[in-house]
């Protein structure tokens, strides 16, 4: 049986890489990957990528994705795979893969375009939340009680893991951080000692933050002279008032795929715990399951109606979020504390907020970086039905709601990979058309926005530097002008 087990698990992970493989296949460079994969990229290496950033590992890969399209398609068709793949390892095994399929890609279109639909996108932020929860799988055995034993090429690969891990992006260096030193001090508390796998991880997190912050970018960021990012040192409360609610508007209320099933979860805890609470703790638990199950639903309406004036309702839906989510701290920290989670679920609840601390003073704030806090959301969703194993085997294990459940995520490809081939086929008839036109002895080409370019970031271009690379990239005549139609 577990042979049989074993090979319908590769089965699956194989054909989730080769639909993953048709994806990457199709979705066109746009953007910065246009810049990477010109002179522009080879300059930056050549000054080692000074006074531009510190994204040591994730700028060598975006570099390797942008100039071998082989290279493109198979590591990022096999990082999506194993990002499944940990998922589902953080799920216990309890074959959640599509399930996974379909949250990722039913996540919110700004996120989506700005991460899976954009190469440099996904090099750097779904790479380092893959990396990230290499180390959190690490994390739950150990609160799940495990002494684990590493040899010393396991030691090196935790070192590897948290320098490349830090080296990203900055707020998942921020995260790395943080998640290294507690478990240094839960292991120091619980166990009254410092194991060496945790200060080897913790050692490399610290040498790839050292070195990412040693750029002089950092330096002109502090000092008001970055050409992208700024830090907020005037008015701060005010921006950072402004930047949470920005937060809980594209971290929650504007994340229906998320909020729906945590309603639906939240309320099977309280039918399944309720009877082994008494006294006041039943009565808070009772009161937080009710005031979730109703106001969610209520949140959701708000954003998506124009009855209401915009501001009026964007005030009363953050209002009525801020309760809801002290709800949920309340009574996600009463059921997982009496099913012995604690700290796996409210360790996962924190975990959505920390990667977005440093952006309460940091400027700007794009979807992009939302992806981290998303899939610590799925994951706080696996860890509370890790609570009620029966309920949780009952309605998602069958063989006939996992075969839906295959097609639907099967399905989501797709209709991405359509997409996304139909983009591309856009992209390369403009670029025909441009290359044309050049061949005329025109001087200055007329072009139009792409039909669905939304689920892209930037495809077409804003501005003559842009247009520079792209020419530079797809070698078309520098001295050719590119104007962009505006759009109706």
């Amino acid at each position: 049986m577990d042979y049989i087990r074993l090979r319908k698990t590769y089965k699956r992970y194989i054909s989730l890489f080769i639909l993953f493989s048709v994806l990457f296949l199709v979705i066109p460079y746009c953007d910065d990957d246009l810049r990477w994969g010109s002179t522009v990229g080879a300059e930056r290496v050549a000054r080692w990528f000074d006074g531009y950033g510190g994204r040591y590992f994730g700028y060598f890969l975006i570099l390797l994705l942008t100039r071998v399209y082989t290279a493109k398609v198979l590591v990022q068709a096999f990082v999506m795979t194993y990002l499944v793949y940990m998922m589902n390892l953080l799920s216990y095994s309890r074959k959640t893969e599509f399930i996974t399929v379909i949250f990722l890609f039913f996540m919110p279109i700004g996120i989506f375009s700005d991460t899976v639909g954009w190469t440099s996108g996904f090099a750097n932020y779904i790479t380092s939340a893959a990396l990230t929860l290499t180390y959190v799988r690490y994390v739950y055995r150990r609160l799940d009680g495990e002494d684990i034993i590493c040899t010393l090429p396991a030691l090196l690969g935790y070192f590897l893991l948290g320098m490349l891990g830090a080296m990203i992006v900055e707020h998942f260096s921020f995260y790395n951080l943080c998640l290294a030193l507690f478990i240094i001090l839960y292991t120091a508390v619980r166990e009254r000692r410092i194991r060496a796998v945790e200060l080897i991880y913790f050692s490399g997190v610290t040498t790839g933050f050292l070195l990412m912050f040693s750029n002089s970018a950092y330096r002109n960021i502090l000092a008001g002279k970055d050409f992208y990012r700024r830090i907020v040192i005037s008015h701060t409360v005010r921006f950072v008032l402004v930047r949470i609610n920005q937060m809980m508007n594209n971290c929650y209320i504007k994340m229906p795929v998320i909020v729906i099933p945590l309603t639906a979860v939240i309320y099977l805890l309280w039918r399944e715990y309720s009877r082994c609470l008494s006294g006041w703790v039943r009565h808070i638990a009772r009161l937080g399951t009710g005031l979730i199950c109703c106001l969610n639903p209520i949140i959701l309406l708000m954003d998506k109606t124009s009855v209401y004036d915009t501001m009026v309702s964007n005030t009363v839906s953050q209002l009525l979020a801020v309760f809801v989510l002290i709800c949920l701290v309340v009574t996600i920290g009463i059921f997982s504390y009496y099913g012995g989670r604690f700290w796996h679920c409210i360790g996962t609840l924190i975990s959505i907020v920390i990667p977005l601390i440093p952006f309460l003073i940091l400027s700007p704030l794009s979807c992009r970086c939302y992806v981290g806090s998303y899939i610590f959301w799925i994951l706080l969703l696996y860890q509370l039905l890790a609570l009620i194993p029966e309920t949780r085997d009952k309605i998602l294990m069958g063989r006939q709601v996992q075969t839906y459940l295959g097609i639907l995520a099967c399905a989501a490809v797709l209709f991405y990979t359509y997409t996304y081939a139909d983009i591309q086929r856009q992209d390369i008839q403009r670029r025909a058309y441009i290359r044309n036109e050049v061949a005329q002895g025109a001087t200055t080409v007329v072009v139009h926005h792409l039909k669905d370019e939304q689920f892209t970031h930037d495809i077409t271009l804003d501005g003559d530097r842009e247009w520079n690379d792209y020419k530079d990239f797809y070698g078309i005549d520098p001295d050719i002008k590119i104007l962009v139609e505006p759009e109706n």
